[in-house]
């Protein structure tokens, strides 16, 4: 049996309703995820809806030959997540109407961990979007035809996997974002710190570790999730969370650093080419999990 698991969702018509979403996703979801398959060492568990299941089983087992047994669907009304009543007291219903982001797909990235068996000694979570090229460089794509150019990458496969497991070792993997010098993020209220710091911002899009390191994580993340909601306005996103689990329990995490999203391909026009010598971008990370160095 494989010895890993990666668990990840994709609802693409949310946009515009009472839990929020990223507009125009259809196509990418699918073409990343592909992408990501190509860690053949690993099976996927993916959670959508019932409305998005027939597309894409068909996308998947029909169209691209992949294995039911690599990739498995399993339908989750996210309309009725775990965190449902928690998030609705609190929510500004006009306000997550126009946004771009779901807290409920947020919160069940944690929440998800309690369906699993335990069967798997690795479990990481992945953002099926993760592979496309508003992150990497056009060098690492495959430009074989349209569709492909945008999201199908050769540095998602079983030796970045292997690297993977092997750098997260026996604590819980995250990923940083330098947030001083580049700032991209405020913070949940310094109150919840320890000792405040908001020098790095954690991403959601993959996290992860050895199946016993699982319910410690989940459970100090609902603990601070639910503390946060209950005194505090608004609804924060999982990576403020995240951000402050990392500085009040930094023991529990091995992480990788990046300064920026850009790389010289995707930046916006004019930026200056320093930029990219005074700052390592997000695709360095996969570069590094491919042991490649330039």
């Amino acid at each position: 049996m494989k010895k890993t698991k990666f668990i990840t969702c994709i609802y693409t018509d949310l946009y515009g309703s009472e839990l929020g979403g990223r507009p125009g996703r259809y196509n990418h979801y699918r073409w990343s995820l592909l992408s990501l398959l190509k860690m053949t060492d690993a099976d996927f568990i993916c959670y959508t809806s019932e409305k998005e299941l027939g597309s894409l089983e068909d996308f998947f087992y029909t169209q691209n030959n992949v294995s039911r047994d690599q990739l498995k669907f399993s339908i989750y009304d996210i309309w009725n997540s775990k965190y449902k009543d928690l998030i609705n007291s609190r929510k500004d219903v006009e306000f997550i109407k126009k946004g771009d982001r779901c807290i409920e797909i947020q919160y069940s990235k944690f929440a998800w961990w309690f369906n699993e068996d335990g069967s798997y000694e690795n479990y990481y979570w992945i953002d099926a979007g993760l592979s496309h090229c508003g992150l990497i460089p056009v060098k690492y794509l495959d430009q074989s035809d349209y569709m492909r150019g945008f999201y199908e990458s050769p540095l998602f496969n079983n030796s970045f996997l292997e690297n993977l497991i092997h750098f997260t070792g026996d604590k819980f993997f995250l990923i940083g974002k330098e947030n001083n010098r580049n700032f991209w993020s405020q913070t949940v209220s310094p109150k919840w710190y320890n000792n405040y710091d908001r020098s790095i911002h954690i991403i959601g899009g993959l996290f992860g570790g050895k199946k016993e390191k699982w319910d410690e994580i989940v459970n100090l993340f609902e603990t601070y999730m639910k503390n946060i909601l209950t005194e505090d306005e608004g609804l924060p996103h999982e990576e403020l969370i995240m951000s402050l689990m990392h500085v009040n329990h930094n023991e529990l995490f091995e992480r990788k650093h990046f300064d920026i999203w850009w790389c010289p391909d995707n930046a916006p026009q004019g930026v200056n080419p320093e930029l990219f010598e005074q700052n390592k971008s997000f695709y360095r990370i996969l570069e590094e999990l491919n042991n490649i160095y330039e």
